[in-house]
């Protein structure tokens, strides 16, 4: 089924823009043509949509159930469901929020997609990268494909959120990283998995919330689990996105990575973010 807009792929293995399209006058039959695109792209931008918190809540359960902010997180006061990711004046979640990551992957079920809107800007920077974990995968060596399959790594959030929750410009930080402490103890998830819909291998690690990889001596660990980041890392797996207001991204968090550029200093940044609820991710 065809999309109604244009579609204009971004990068050789990751993203794609979507133009011609009012994000609030979506039927069936476009959502299902949206879906098949964004699974095959990854991540895909709407260029400037006007959209309020509930409408953009309405246009993401679209695709899925909403999945609520977890108690680290900052949410908006006219609706719980959606997600603040706010650097204000440079204070913030922007500078703790540039490194690479899928999100909440310390859950049992991390989210299956993201979807953001872009609400206030710096005149500079800002931007947001995108990496596909499929074709990272996919460039391993096959003996390092075989060493890996069936391995388990430990994911928490705990390290990377106590740094931005115990900062004096997190609204409430404390709190919330009490609140955090209790509800995600952390979780183990395959390091390579295989993705529910397309049934396509891929990596999954990342540098903010994987810890450890289980069954290996330390350095072991550390050591296989730094290559393998490293190599998802790397900008041949890459595209990057230059925000204007009222830009919407929807990314499949099963398979990709993010990484918000913190470049535009003393400037507001904020942004509007819904999830969509995942299953447990299965091993490849």
């Amino acid at each position: 089924m065809a999309v109604t807009g244009d579609i204009r792929p971004l990068a050789g293995h990751i993203g794609a823009e979507i133009s011609g399209i009012d994000l609030r006058h979506l039927d069936d039959g476009k959502v299902t043509a949206l879906r098949e695109t964004w699974l095959e792209h990854k991540v895909l931008f709407f260029p400037r949509q006007e959209l309020s918190a509930d409408e953009l809540v309405r246009v993401a359960s679209c695709f899925g159930e909403i999945d609520p902010p977890h108690s680290g997180l900052e949410r908006h006061p006219d609706n719980p469901a959606v997600m603040i990711a706010a650097s204000r004046k440079g204070d913030g979640g922007g500078k703790f929020n540039a490194i690479w990551h899928s999100d909440v992957t310390f859950d049992e079920t991390p989210p299956a997609a993201s979807m953001l809107r872009a609400e206030t800007l710096p005149p500079v920077g800002g931007d947001t990268l995108f990496t596909s974990m499929e074709a990272a995968f996919d460039a391993l060596s096959e003996r390092l494909k075989t060493a890996i399959e069936g391995l388990e790594a430990f994911h928490d959030g705990i390290p990377n959120f106590t740094p931005y929750l115990l900062d004096p410009g997190t609204p409430d930080g404390p709190r919330r990283l009490e609140n955090l402490k209790r509800e995600h103890t952390g979780c183990v998830h395959p390091v390579v998995v295989r993705h529910p819909e397309t049934g396509r291998r891929s990596l999954f690690v990342n540098r903010a919330f994987t810890q450890r990889i289980l069954g290996l001596p330390d350095i072991e660990s550390r050591g296989l689990l730094n290559l393998l980041i490293e190599h998802c890392e790397q900008a041949s797996f890459q595209m990057r996105w230059s925000w204007s207001r009222g830009d919407v991204a929807l990314w499949d968090n099963r398979c990709t990575l993010h990484y918000a550029a913190f470049d535009y200093g003393r400037h507001d940044r904020i942004m509007h973010r819904v999830t969509l609820r995942g299953s447990r991710p299965l091993a490849a």
